[in-house]
């Protein structure tokens, strides 16, 4: 059974990822840093895919 947080528990959690986000916002600003040219590598290999299967099923005569 989950037992809820208490509103310290809450708050701290809150201001945690708050910071954790403002941290990851500020090294995908830079575009030499490791996060972002991780991003890039991982968007281009998103739009890659979506592409190959979007023009396989768009081409095929499977309908």
């Amino acid at each position: 059974m989950d037992t809820p947080f208490t509103f310290e528990q809450e708050t701290d959690l809150n201001a945690w990822y708050d910071q954790l986000n403002s941290a990851w916002q500020a090294k995908i600003a830079d575009p030499n840093s490791p996060e972002s040219l991780s991003l890039a590598e991982a968007e281009a290999y998103w739009e890659a895919e979506r592409e190959y299967y979007h023009d396989r099923f768009l081409y095929a005569d499977i309908f």
